[in-house]
């Protein structure tokens, strides 16, 4: 009787270390679900700012372009000319900003995978 107690209070501590383990595990996985979740949450935001600016500055643009629609056609010109530039810093500003947000949102990956790396090497020891 005494050796079956033993073996089942052996067993019962091996579930538990087990058991903590599998916590660590657990909460490694939680740590990368919640960065990445985070990461696309920044990715998306990025995007849909760069959205809105490419919008702004393409709607600005026509409005150049409109204003300057019966125009002679050297200021017509003039005006097509700008609007361009008006695009193209529109654009660039937009691509600047979904880079800004990719960059920060892989560091953020990286970094919960480290901290969460950091974490599961707590188990092995």
């Amino acid at each position: 009787m005494k050796s079956i107690t033993t073996f089942l209070l052996a067993v019962c501590m091996m579930v538990a270390v087990g058991c903590d383990e599998s916590a660590l595990d657990q909460e490694a996985d939680a740590i990368r679900d919640a960065t990445q979740q985070q990461a696309e949450d920044i990715r998306d935001s990025s995007q849909a700012t760069a959205e809105t600016i490419r919008d702004q500055t393409q709607q600005q643009a026509e409005n150049v372009r409109n204003q300057a629609g019966n125009a002679p056609d050297a200021t017509e010109d003039a005006a097509e000319e700008r609007a361009d530039m008006i695009e193209d810093r529109g654009e660039t500003k937009a691509d600047q900003k979904e880079t800004l947000g990719e960059q920060k949102a892989d560091a953020l990956e990286e970094a919960g995978e480290q901290k969460a790396d950091r974490l599961e090497e707590v188990e092995v020891e």
